[in-house]
């Protein structure tokens, strides 16, 4: 079983190639590699990631801002490999995306726990998102089937059990669900 998608986002190709194969050894697959921070956005559009290391500098950025677009582009957990004396500094700008920020030079072992502690965040925040939707869908739903119930109440003077009934009835009999026939009662009356 694969412990996760990942991209290496890392200068220098021996470094990257030393992580990916490391990485890969401990169960994570794919691993891939992007040398630069262009190279990994590209990447965004052609894998779907579950974790994102980032050791900076990169060639062609200092690396904060393809943090910040990994995190709005994907929903990767995402750890930052940096020099020590610029820590503090992607510390503070970085701790509202959730980033996992290591200093140079790292070990293997810490690697390997952040990257599975990056994991783990992640698949609880995608987990706590699918279960924030849900109850946001069934919210919505619930408002629509009030709106439509209190419209035939007002409109047709029903009873707030007889309009409610009459909705679940017209669902059975056509064969879809209430809030369609919510919204059909909302369309024909308002």
């Amino acid at each position: 079983m694969s412990a996760g998608s990942v991209l290496i986002v890392c200068g220098k190709a021996e470094v990257a190639s030393s992580m990916q194969t490391m990485l890969i050894k401990e169960g994570f697959y794919p691993v891939n590699c992007a040398h630069s921070a262009n190279e990994a956005r590209r990447n965004f559009f052609n894998t779907l990631l579950d974790l994102v290391i980032i050791s900076t500098p990169l060639p062609d950025e200092q690396g904060t801002d393809l943090v910040f677009d990994t995190h709005d582009k994907t929903s990767a957990g995402i750890v930052v490999i940096a020099r020590p004396e610029h820590l503090l500094n992607m510390q503070f700008s970085l701790e509202k995306v959730g980033a996992l920020i290591l200093p140079k030079p790292i070990n293997r072992l810490t690697l390997l726990q952040t990257a599975r502690f990056a994991l783990s965040v992640r698949n609880s925040m995608t987990q706590l998102k699918n279960e924030r939707d849900t109850l946001k869908k069934r919210i919505d739903e619930r408002k629509i089937l009030e709106q439509a119930k209190w419209t035939l109440v007002e409109k047709l003077n029903m009873s707030e059990p007889q309009a409610f009934r009459l909705i679940q009835k017209r669902a059975m009999d056509l064969r879809i669900s209430q809030v369609i026939v919510a919204e059909e009662i909302i369309k024909k009356y308002e």
